[in-house]
Order: C-alpha cells, then structure tokens, then sequence
C-alpha cells in the first residue's frame, strides 16, 4: 500500500511540474513542488494534532479511505485547474488565483501525508520496511514518469497516477473490515480509470485527446496540430500550412522585402520557447530570407565548410546551412521529439531534411555529444542562435535553472572543436543595456585566455541587429563571432560591408567598439577591474555556478531604481518569487512547528525531546540539499533531463529505500549500532562530496551507459547511507515519546520543503558544492542531537 501510494506522490508531483510549466510558466511550477510536499507535510500534522481521529483499532480502514481521497482529489483536482485560467501580474485578482490554484492542487497531498504518516507513525516495528517501501516506491516513480509522459501525455499522466492510488486503496481494503460493498465500489472505481487512461492514451497518439490544457499561460488554447509530451517539455505546433506570412526572424535585416512571404508553423516548447517549421520542397531560392538574418553572418565568412549547429530546433538553422551550401551540416538537439515532428510527422512540410546527404540529426545534450565525438572532427562554425525567445527570456523564465551550454568550461569545448580559422557564433537577444552580451563577452575572454589567448580583441566581433519594429525599447539580436585565430583583414571588410548592405550596427571588431564596457571586457587589463566594480554580476557561469541568466545579487532588490536602470525586471521578478517562496516556506515552517506544541503540549509529554526536533531537522535539510546537489552535479554529466531523473534521482530513493530496509531499527540493539552507521554516513558524504567533481571530468568522454553506470555507483552508497538514518531516529522517539512521532515526519517533511528552497537560493549565489556541503553540515548537527539522545536513553 505505502509502496503504491508513494509512487502515485511522486509521479504526481513531477506531472505537476510539468504541467504548471505550461500553463502557468516555470516559475510557478518551481513553486508547485514545494506546495505539493507542504500539502504532504500538513498531513502529517493533521495526524499529530487530532490523534484520537485515527485510532488504531480501524487503521486499515482510514488508510484505504485516505488513499481513495488521495485518488479522488488528484482528478478534482486537476480538472479544476484545466478550466480556470491563470492570471499574470500582481493584481489581487491574479494573487486570488495564484492562492486559489496552489490551495486546491495542494489536497490531494495532504491525504497522501496522512496515509503516509500514518503507516511510519503507527507501526513502529517495522517502520524500516515501510520507509523502504516507500522510496522504492518513490524510486519507481521517476522511471514510471517518463514512459507515461513520452507514451500518454501529461493529462492522461494524471489520470494514471489516480489509478495507481486507488489500487493503494484496493490494497488496504483487503486488509480491514471495510463493507463488501465499498470494496467492490473501489475495484469499480479502479477499473474504470484504468480504462480511460487507456481509452486516452490510444487517442494521444492519434493527436485527438479529449484531455488537453485548454488555458496556456492566461490565455484560452486552440487545438494544436502536434502535441507530444516528454519528461522535461510539451512540444506543441500550430497554425495554418497554406498561409504564406511573413519570415520568422529575431535577426532578420530591415533590408528584406517584407513583401515576400514563405509558409511557416509554429512550434513551442512550455509555451516558452517559440521557433518556426519553414516550407521547404527543395529549392534553395525559397530561402533567400535566411541570408537577411544577423544569426548567419558567420556563413558569408565560412561557406563550403563544416558546421555544427548547437540546438537545432525546428530546422531553421539546418536550412540556413543548406541555403549558403555548406558541405557537411551536424544538428545536435536536445529534444528527439523535435527531430520527430520536423523530419516525420511535418516532413512533407518542411523537406525531409534529415534525407539530405550533407545533413546529420543527432538527439542528444549538445555538450555531452562533443565530448564523446571523435576529436579529430572539427568545424568551420559551431552555431548557438537564440536557444529560448525573447519572451521567454524576458519573463525571468531561465533565472532559477541550470544552464550548461553558457558556462566558462562549455566555451572551452567549443573552441577546442573549431578548425584553425574556424568560427564559434553565438546569437542572443540584444537589450538596450546588454546585460547578456556582457556577460557572454566576459565568458569568451576567460576561455580565449584560458586556451592562451591574451588579445581577445583580435579574436571576437558582435554585430547587432536593429529591427524597425523595436525601435522603441532598443532591443534587438546580437551576434557573437569567436574565433581561435585572429579574424584577417578580409574578415573585417566583409562584416562591416555586409553590416552597411543589411543596416547592422557593427559593437565589436578587432579595430573598433562602440561601447566602453566591451572596451573593457576585451582588455586583458581592465576586465578584473570591471567586473569588481560593474553594479552586475557578469562574470562567467562555471559548471559549479551554471546560471547564466542571473545578474542581481539578492540585496539589491529593493533597489529599484538600478534594476529598472539595467533593464532587470526580469531578474527581479525571479528573485522575488524565489525569495516569497522561501518566506512563505519558514513562516509555515514555523506554523508546522508551534501550532502543533500549542495545540498538544498538555496532552503529550514533550521533556527531553528537544535533540529529536535537531536530529530531524538536519535530516529534512540535509537529505533535500545533498541530493538535490549531487542531481545538479550529475546533470550535466549525464547529459540529458531524462538520465537526471531516471536514473540519478532513481538511484538516490532506491539506495535510499534499501539502506532504510538494512539500518536494523525494527532489531535490538539499535540505538547502540546507529552511531557507528551514522559515521559512516558522513565518512561516506565526506568522500564522495570530495571525488565526485574528479570523477565526472574523468568520464565525461564516456558512452551514455557508462556515464550512468559511474552515476549510480556514485549515488548509490551515499543514499545508502542516508536511508538509514530516519528509521533509526523514528524508532528511537517511538520509544521515549511515541505520540510525537508524526509531528518530527512533519518536521522532517517541512524542512525539506524548505530545503528544496534553500538549495536554489545557496547554489545561485555560491555555487552547487556550496549547497552540498550545506547539507553535510545539516547531517553533523543531527549527528550531535543523536549522539544526545542515545546518551540520554543510556
């Protein structure tokens, strides 16, 4: 029973991350994981607070309850929110809904909490075993997740977690005296959501759901062509295949006729990333937009050559490719769905580009496939243009995650697969203050440098385009040109002609720069000067600190005066939410914490019990940071979103659940044996806190499955480990003062809530080690409440 309704939790938390992406932006959804573990939290304070509610003598029958609530509030609850529109902005009718939607989303996990509570409160015997269980459960989510997303899609996803709850509660029927009756209604119940999630999930593949997300970031949603879920994104395309429009173009010149029209759809990624599928039949000519566009200035200096083209999304920049004639074009993309659509689904459409001779399609993490390839291939152009779109980017949308392709050590890689003369450019949104071309600058010249590189002027150029429809706010698309090699005297009389015949605005050449900060940035001398002092963080992103699109520091956001200066909102906006969260997360953490003493403290002897609120306190903290942490490490690693979670957030529960199921809490003699397994918790955090970091960069050229192979044998003794730890103190406080015992599972669930928060907060500011090594510290201080309370059971 605990087993299945733990997989139902989890699998439903990450549905949920994904499905809020969508619909109400990332953000949001990053809230959502540490609401719906609250929500998990508030039931195990429910089971503290009114004890007499759940008696003993009727457990089965509570639980089977329970989880048939749990069940029942997945599907209300969800639907509620398909058809309520999300609504932006700080209005108190957008507050009203915000609050509304987390509140109702929220229900279903307190009835899991209580189920859960329930079981590692009331059965201390075995409460290894069931702490097992439940991780392993958990465990399988993450596996289970994925293949219900790629085959069923998110809607459908959730209606199968309901089925996997309700078979918790057929399950504890069979055990309790529950009438016949109900039981039968259960099984019912059951049998008939098994049958839709099947019945729905024959249609998703047909792409005619009668499910779908019907309001998209606040606003009403017509029927996609194309829908495909995924673990990590929701690939839609839309629009008309007859209509001729104009080009889609971050970077096209003012100097194309706009007159003429192509036919084009459009593909979103979250409702976030947006990206075209041109018309191709095979006629270069109907391409000539594509040399109107800044992002492919590096083609007039490199044709006939080799390119790689880092994310190649819809196929625009695998076209751009065709029309000046390369000769051999590699697209790497992230997300195969993608490649599926443009080159099977759409590929009437689009050309069949993936027929093309000259022209290879890789789905894979575009980092970790250069890694791995041949280093004897290189390129004439690696090509990154505009990854996100500039909504995206300007709603804040990346400033809380991870990204590996802009760090210092990504930039070494590419320069490192260039031909002598050959170019890396880099296409982003130009701001009216260029925050991100700044920082993009300062990441060329610590990777130039580092390759021994000490004139970067000579090596780079940025060219900016200027589209007269955003004249107004100044913003526009900048091109970043990198090269090895000093660009000749040829290249800069091409760029600068090219830059007068499509009205580019030329910031950055090896003979002159239009602004003082790139002066600056691209002097050896002047840049650490710079950086100090600049009222921004621009430096480069490290793998350690991977978060590109962060600039602020945390003070500064009452100042806002120099955010609205530099064109931050963005970035406010971000740390704003992240911080509310994390004020949200301590307040009800405190209410977690005094509301229940308050309400009990007469009834239930608290002496004495002080090391126990410690103990579980660093292993709610600790747990959270120290894996969320070692998932960050290894993402990049691994490769892949979809490896992150299958195999490494796996791997962290079922070692976890293992470990929890040999800590020997249900044997004699526990207390005595749980220093010596608690040490070598921390000898064993301690060392592959140290050996990780080497033992990444030592395979990081492996094959997939070896890369996941070192992973699991990374993760696994440590999460061994750590499950031991929470039986052994829940078994210890059962027996001095087993009435607070679902109150510490709150506190150690409410803390991880809070953990969840802190992580992001400590790795944005000081790096992803710094969170790890935070969690170590939270595991010594209930290292030291354990070693108090053994003292005082001696």
């Amino acid at each position: 029973g605990i087993f299945l309704v733990a997989l139902s939790t989890l699998m439903y938390e990450i549905l949920l991350t994904r499905i809020f992406s969508v619909t109400m932006g990332y953000h949001f959804a990053f809230m959502a994981v540490s609401l719906a573990m609250f929500g998990m939290t508030v039931g195990a304070i429910i089971v503290y607070i009114f004890p007499h509610k759940f008696p003993q003598a009727k457990i089965n029958i509570i639980l089977t309850r329970q989880a048939l609530y749990f069940s029942i509030a997945t599907l209300l609850s969800f639907l509620i929110h398909l058809f309520i529109p999300f609504i932006h902005g700080m209005s108190l009718l957008g507050m009203a809904v915000t609050a509304f939607t987390y509140a109702e989303i929220s229900v279903p996990f307190v009835f899991s909490g209580i189920c859960i509570s329930l079981l590692l409160t009331r059965f201390p015997a075995q409460v290894n075993k069931l702490y097992a269980a439940d991780l392993i459960g958990a465990s399988l989510g993450c596996i289970l997740v994925v293949v219900v997303l790629n085959v069923s899609g998110g809607p459908t996803g959730v209606f199968i977690t309901a089925l996997i709850s309700a078979a918790a509660a057929y399950v504890f029927s069979r055990d309790s005296e529950i009438k016949s009756s109900m039981g039968k209604g259960i099984a019912v119940f059951t049998l008939v959501i098994l049958v839709f999630s099947i019945f729905h999930t024959v249609l998703v593949q047909k792409h005619e759901p009668l499910l779908r997300l019907f309001w998209v970031r606040g606003e009403w949603s017509e029927k996609p062509l194309y829908e495909k879920w995924n673990s990590f994104s929701r690939v839609s395309i839309d629009g008309d295949s007859t209509k001729y429009e104009t080009p889609f173009g971050w970077g096209l010149s003012n100097k194309y006729d706009r007159s003429r029209k192509i036919r084009q759809l459009m593909l979103n990624i979250d409702a976030h990333s947006t990206t075209v599928l041109s018309h191709f039949n095979g006629d270069t000519s109907e391409l000539s937009h594509l040399k109107y566009d800044v992002s492919n200035l590096a083609q007039y200096l490199r044709p006939n050559g080799d390119i790689m083209i880092i994310g190649s999304g819809a196929g625009r920049d695998v076209l751009s490719s065709l029309a000046f004639g390369q000769k051999n074009i590699l697209g790497i993309e992230i997300n195969k769905d993608m490649i599926s659509a443009i080159n099977n689904d759409f590929g009437d459409f689009t050309g069949h580009l993936d027929k093309y001779p000259n022209v290879e399609f890789v789905g894979d993490e575009a980092r970790s496939y250069i890694q791995r390839m041949d280093s004897a291939r290189k390129f004439d152009i690696i090509q990154v243009s505009v990854i996100d779109n500039w909504s995206a980017a300007a709603s804040g949308a990346f400033v809380l995650t991870e990204n590996a392709l802009y760090t210092k050590e990504t930039w070494k890689l590419f320069l490192s697969r260039l031909k002598p003369n050959g170019i890396l450019t880099v296409t982003r949104f130009y701001r009216a203050k260029p925050i991100e071309h700044y920082r993009l600058m300062n990441i060329t010249a610590d990777a130039l440098q580092e390759s021994g590189i000490k004139d970067i002027r000579s090596h780079v150029m940025l060219i900016k385009c200027q589209q007269q429809e955003r004249l107004q706010d100044r913003s526009g698309t900048g091109t970043l040109l990198i090269s090895n090699s000093p660009f000749s005297g040829n290249d800069i009389k091409m760029v600068d002609s090219l830059c007068k015949a499509f009205e580019f605005e030329d910031i950055v050449s090896p003979e002159n720069t239009t602004d003082s900060v790139f002066a600056k940035l691209t002097s050896s001398d002047k840049r650490d000067e710079l950086n100090r002092n600049f009222p921004l963080d621009i430096t480069s992103p490290t793998d350690d600190k991977p978060f590109f699109f962060h600039y602020m520091n945390f003070t500064d956001l009452p100042n806002t005066q120099m955010w609205n200066m530099w064109d931050m909102g963005f970035n406010a906006k971000a740390i704003f939410i992240l911080l509310t969260l994390a004020g949200t997360m301590s307040f009800l953490s405190l209410l977690c914490i005094i509301v229940p003493l308050k309400l009990t403290a007469k009834k239930i002897k608290l002496k004495g019990t002080s090391s126990f609120f410690i103990y579980f306190t660093g292993l709610g903290l600790g747990f959270m940071l120290i894996e969320i942490s070692q998932i960050q490490r290894l993402n990049i690693f691994l490769g892949h979103p979809t490896f992150s979670l299958a195999a490494a957030l796996f791997t962290m529960l079922l070692s976890s659940g293992i470990g929890s199921y040999f800590s020997g809490a249900d044997k004699p003699g526990a207390a005595a044996k749980s220093k010596f397994r608690f040490i070598g918790l921390l000898i064993t955090m301690i060392v592959f806190g140290l050996v990780t970091p080497y033992v990444i960069d030592m395979f990081s050229v492996s094959s997939t499955e070896i890369r996941i192979l070192v992973s699991v044998l990374t993760l696994f003794p440590m999460g061994f480990f750590l499950g031991m730890a929470f039986p052994i103190g829940m078994k210890m406080a059962g027996e001095k003062a087993p009435g607070i015992t679902p109150w510490l599972w709150g506190i150690n669930g409410v803390m991880s809530v809070l953990a969840t928060v802190l992580s992001i907060i400590i790795a944005m500011n000081y790096g992803i080690s710094a969170s790890y090594w935070t969690g170590a510290v939270c595991y010594i201080a209930a290292f030291a409440a354990l070693l108090t309370f053994t003292k005082q059971k001696a």
